[in-house]
């Protein structure tokens, strides 16, 4: 399963100011690529397991996340969240030069993926 992430992102990524990605796959296994050193491998998998956990709880509320962003002092976070479960966060650099349209249109493709 995780293959098909990697098959979808290994020729995508990285993307200026891309720092890292994460995913966590509908059976809840995770994958995921740094390509700083600021960002740890345990770093990752726990942000993107609390991040699919919020969309999770938005979710019985019957409020259905589809992208989200969380803006920090030096970095954003875009996440997509599949109605499989699946979902994808890329951690930017925040700031202006970092396109987020860019960063929007990886993450509209990775909704519209077929099963994964």
């Amino acid at each position: 399963m995780s293959r098909a992430v990697q098959d979808f992102l290994d020729p995508r990524m990285p993307l200026p100011g891309v720092a890292a990605w994460a995913a966590r796959l509908a059976d809840r296994s995770l994958v995921h690529q740094a390509y700083v050193d600021w960002f740890t491998p345990a770093q990752l998998e726990k942000m993107i397991a609390h991040m699919a956990l919020a969309a999770e709880h938005l979710a019985r509320h019957q409020i259905q996340p589809r992208q989200v962003c969380w803006v920090f002092e030096h970095a954003r976070i875009h996440l997509a969240v599949r109605p499989d479960g699946a979902c994808l966060a890329l951690f930017a650099e925040n700031r202006a030069a970092v396109p987020t349209d860019m960063l929007t249109e990886l993450l509209t493709e990775f909704l519209a993926l077929p099963e994964l």
